[in-house]
């Protein structure tokens, strides 16, 4: 925050000694026209214009001293400073010195931008390969846990003998979770998939409105398990926005029911649309962005993904969720 102050002030100090510098040169301009015309012949020059004269040159001498020394004295700690600098030493001028320290910086400023852009590139293949590798073993798992789902479901449907209330139990528990399971696998391939690239979107023009009106039982039967009331305010006349309306309705259905658990009989789910410019401006609240460890909830990292690649946003506070549709 401070270097911009004192750069100003240097350079307004710089600027003030180069007016200062020039400034009696501009004088002496006015006065050499007074001497021509009072050296006519005829005419006498008067005695202040002689006297202006002399003081406008010794004034003159002095501040372009006075500028020069200052100028030498800064140079000369700057070269002295570029001295420790690689391929900054060398028989030349402060000038010259400070000439190859900027270039050395150049080059390593270079070299940084380019290793970085390196580093990124490397990151980004370890993420994509991990992300490939994920989505393998993701759908290994779900083929594996549908070959326990099938014989849990004929065993509920059609058991082979009579089963006490015990062992239906168990087994209605065991499915419970193996539908769990096969949810949360599949929501981790389509994050995946994200990371990848390899999540299929399409393009074409969406009515937002549509697709909040679509999700809104959802939000309402999810608010109503905890007691609270949905309130939805759609500006009307919102222009079509290009993205996936599936996707967007998957990604809307999963923040509006993840919201809804932070809702109570005092504390409505609330779901706002709006103009951004050419895009799409989603708002609900109240947001349950966050897990009992302090991070984001798996069904909402799902539905930012979602969001992100249709060209949008999602940006979670301590006060709502907003979400920016349209690419």
């Amino acid at each position: 925050m401070t270097v911009p102050v004192i750069g100003s002030r240097v350079s307004r100090s710089v600027a003030w000694r180069l007016a200062a510098g020039v400034l009696p040169s501009v004088l002496a301009v006015g006065l050499v026209v007074g001497l021509f015309y009072y050296g006519q012949k005829g005419r006498g020059v008067p005695e202040l214009i002689l006297v202006l004269a002399t003081a406008l040159t010794l004034v003159s001498i002095v501040v372009g001293w006075v500028n020069a020394r200052y100028f030498a004295e800064r140079l000369a700690r700057i070269a002295a400073a570029t001295d420790a600098a690689p391929g900054a030493r060398g028989p030349s001028d402060e000038l010259d010195r400070i000439e190859r320290a900027v270039g050395s910086l150049g080059s390593a400023l270079s070299a940084s931008e380019a290793e970085r852009a390196r580093t990124n590139a490397e990151a980004a293949a370890r993420l994509r390969e991990q992300a490939t590798m994920l989505a393998g073993v993701v759908s290994d798992a779900i083929a594996q846990l549908d070959g326990v789902r099938l014989p849990l479901q004929i065993l509920l449907e059609s058991p082979f003998g009579e089963l006490n209330e015990n062992q239906e139990e168990l087994l209605r528990d065991a499915r419970g979770a193996s539908d769990a399971i096969d949810v949360g696998l599949r929501r981790l391939a389509q994050v995946a998939d994200v990371d990848r690239d390899a999540l299929p979107v399409q393009r074409e023009a969406v009515q937002v409105n549509d697709v909040v009106r679509s999700v809104l039982p959802l939000a309402r039967a999810a608010a109503e398990r905890r007691g609270a009331r949905t309130e939805a305010v759609l500006e009307p006349g919102l222009p079509r926005v290009v993205g996936d309306r599936t996707r967007l309705a998957q990604a809307l259905t999963l923040f509006v029911t993840d919201a809804a658990e932070g809702t109570g009989p005092d504390v409505p789910l609330v779901i706002t649309t709006a103009r951004d410019g050419s895009r799409a401006l989603i708002r609900i609240s109240p947001p349950r962005s966050q897990s009992a460890d302090g991070a984001s909830t798996a069904p909402l990292i799902l539905a930012s993904r979602l969001i992100g690649a249709q060209g949008g946003s999602a940006t979670v506070d301590a006060t709502e969720i907003r979400l920016q549709v349209g690419a």
